[in-house]
């Protein structure tokens, strides 16, 4: 399955910059995290309880003037309890800006790659498929890079580090308790494995149901007089509401695998978060835990499980995301590719184009003699269309450039000296 992302790469590495900022916001979340849960044992444990504050915190208080009592240990509470919010919401909006900039300017280069081979595909390859899909290829697949990447690189990465730094500091307040914490990982890992492949198919089911919704409303509108003279709008209608109940239907089997694959993982926190209040209260009662250590460590099961969760729906999301990145991949590798000689000549959009026996630069083409014009409505630089008819030539004004007839099956291409129709590069 990597070997399909993998080809997602070059783009991704473009924004190299942003993914190292991210990294290193990353870093800092986790930091973050770890502390939020700490003004609450200060508040229970050393300014309610009869537990002495360290060292540490008593010399921070004096360093501020102030005397480490009972008032001005609460107030210390709210003060880093704001402080903690204030550097957490500052941090994740500069994550949430850099992702932003670089997730879209990777779905953006990709899409513009996506175009440009569209372009190059035969009439082969689009007459086997309406203007819509590729339509929807175009503008709604190409997210699959959105999501390959926050998955592959910035969720794990946000996650590990975040689980490493509570894990850490768990064990060193009960390393029992941070085991059970702890267990519920493999349950997660087993169901978003098994259900991963399901869930591709469900995501698969959906997204071909959206794009037949997608191109009948482009066929529809794009011969709009053609409905009207047929009166075809009941129809359209009609075939509009068949295919939106097909689509309505695969997005909520599509929502519904999605939550069916949490579920295990969440039956698993729901018992391990029991099992702690139980063997934690105990613990209390027998002096080895304090009050505010268990409601840390409360906190901290709360924000492992999350990150559990985050991490192991990165399967289920990539899985979902393998349809759209297929879709994608039938268009970059089809075969059926417009491919130019090996010493094509390359035409200027603007300017000159010179080639054996014939010279544009702004003017009308002039063809030696002899040459040959062949296809009606051949267009040449220099505002002047050349028709052929026999062996002469005329010259009309019309634009600037050289471009083959589009009504003509066989590409009409100004031939100075009997160019071959794959010799000049369009």
């Amino acid at each position: 399955m990597f070997a399909k992302y993998r080809r997602l790469l070059p783009f991704a590495a473009h924004q190299w910059p942003l993914i190292v900022a991210i990294v290193g916001l990353t870093a800092i979340t986790t930091a973050v995290a770890v502390l939020y849960p700490w003004p609450l044992k200060l508040l229970i444990d050393y300014a309610l309880g009869d537990v002495e504050p360290p060292a540490v915190l008593r010399g921070i208080i004096e360093f501020f003037g102030a005397v480490p009592d009972a008032v001005t240990l609460i107030i210390a509470a709210g003060v880093a309890s704001l402080l903690i919010f204030v550097v957490d919401c500052t941090v994740n909006f500069a994550l949430s800006w850099s992702w932003t900039a670089a997730g879209q300017k990777m779905v953006y280069d990709l899409a513009a790659h996506v175009f440009g081979r569209l372009q190059r595909l035969s009439l082969l390859f689009h007459s086997r498929r309406s203007v819509g899909d590729s339509l929807d290829r175009l503008a709604t697949d190409t997210f699959c890079i959105y999501t390959a990447v926050e998955c592959i690189l910035v969720t794990p990465a946000m996650q590990v580090l975040s689980l490493a730094g509570i894990t850490a500091v768990a064990w060193t307040l009960d390393p029992r308790l941070a085991l059970i914490a702890l267990a519920s990982a493999p349950v997660l890992a087993i169901s978003a494995r098994v259900f991963g492949g399901w869930l591709k198919r469900h995501a698969r089911r959906n997204r071909e149901a959206q794009a037949q919704l997608v191109s009948l409303v482009q066929q529809t509108l794009s011969a709009m007089p053609l409905v009207q003279a047929y009166d075809a709008a009941d129809r359209n209608t009609a075939r509009f509401e068949q295919l939106a109940g097909e689509a309505t239907r695969a997005s909520r089997q599509n929502a519904l695998a999605g939550k069916l694959v949490t579920l295990p993982g969440g039956l698993t926190s729901a018992l391990g978060a029991a099992l702690i209040l139980v063997f934690g209260g105990q613990r209390v009662l027998a002096g080895a835990m304090t009050v505010g250590s268990l409601v840390v460590f409360l906190a901290y099961l709360k924000a492992m499980e999350k990150s559990f969760e985050k991490l192991f729906q990165t399967w289920t999301k990539l899985k979902t995301a393998e349809a759209s990145l297929e879709r994608v991949l039938e268009v970059l590798d089809a075969p059926e590719m417009v491919r130019d000689a090996p010493n094509a000549i390359a035409l200027p959009r603007r300017g000159a184009a010179k080639g054996p026996g014939t010279r544009v630069e702004g003017q009308a083409p002039r063809v030696a003699r002899g040459s040959r014009v062949e296809g009606r409505g051949s267009r040449a630089s220099g505002g002047s269309r050349v028709e052929s008819r026999g062996s002469r030539a005329r010259k009309i004004p019309d634009t600037a450039c050289v471009w083959p007839s589009t009504l003509n099956p066989q590409p009409s291409i100004l031939r100075p000296h009997r160019f071959r129709k794959r010799h000049l590069w369009l």
